[in-house]
């Protein structure tokens, strides 16, 4: 199923596969990249309970989660909805149990506020004992050139642009580039090159914005509870992935140890539930 909000300003559609926006029209413009190309069929996938090539071994025994999770291909049960507003939410059954053994409700909340779309996890522990995840985004935003150099990613703080370098299969070697000091990022091809990720640890921010160099914003985001901020795009095609997550990719070759134990996993104690918010505000 597909659901429209709607305001005076934007026009955002959101599927209930994954759960992820699909579309934003703001002033009779997709914000959203739509395959023009092939370069890449997603919009803008909710990770869930991990972000990229995160092994998952709990209590000593090691389970087969996939890069990123299952929410992005998970159909979502329509909860709540209102004309600005709509909870889709997943449940945990017996295929997510066999790569994720803990009992969950995760709802993933969109809601309108101008321009602005708020994006709320939320993760319900219906066990007694903790249940450990980590989360993410990935949304897509156009650009109106494939020419990336023309655009900057400004960040709230003074920032250390230190690239974590990944290998081909998407685990971080322990090798970084240093892109030096500052706000504001000029982007690079050499970012992208050959399906490359942006990897930027520890984040000082919580709020970034990419923009054209002359000033034209293409998006702001807010990520408070998110550590790392990653860049994306498929080929040359004209969009860019900003990706908030609180955990990063495995190291190369290490031994997986504890899910609870690794950095970015987020705890929930029994019969609890914890909320995460992040917001995306399309530019003019």
């Amino acid at each position: 199923m597909i659901y429209t909000l709607q305001n005076k300003q934007i026009t955002v559609k959101i599927s209930s596969i994954g759960a992820e926006i699909i579309s934003a029209v703001k002033g009779g413009k997709e914000r959203v990249w739509q395959n023009e190309t092939g370069e890449w069929n997603g919009h803008g996938p909710v990770l869930f309970p991990v972000c990229g090539h995160f092994g998952l071994t709990v209590d000593g025994k090691s389970y087969p989660i996939g890069a990123h999770g299952f929410a992005k291909k998970s159909d979502f049960a329509l909860t709540a909805k209102t004309d600005d507003s709509v909870t889709l939410t997943l449940r945990s059954d017996e295929t997510t149990k066999a790569v994720y053994p803990f009992d969950f409700v995760f709802d993933v909340i969109y809601c309108l506020q101008g321009s602005t779309v708020e994006i709320t996890y939320k993760v319900q522990n219906l066990a007694k004992e903790a249940l450990y995840f980590a989360c993410g985004g990935h949304e897509s935003f156009v650009i109106d050139t494939d020419r990336v150099d023309e655009y900057e990613l400004v960040m709230e703080k003074q920032e250390n642009f230190l690239h974590q370098v990944h290998d081909d299969d998407g685990y971080l070697t322990g090798e970084t580039q240093d892109f030096g000091t500052g706000k504001a990022l000029t982007l690079s091809y050499g970012f992208f090159q050959d399906g490359r990720t942006l990897i930027l640890k520890d984040v000082r921010s919580r709020k970034a914005t990419l923009r054209k160099k002359t000033g034209e914003k293409v998006t702001e985001i807010t990520f408070d509870g998110f550590d790392n901020l990653l860049l994306w795009r498929g080929g040359n095609a004209k969009y860019i992935c900003i990706e908030p997550w609180t955990n990063l990719p495995d190291l190369a070759g290490a031994p997986d140890i504890e899910f609870s134990q690794k950095a970015g996993v987020i705890k929930v104690d029994g019969k609890s539930e914890i909320t995460l918010v992040r917001t995306v505000t399309y530019g003019d």
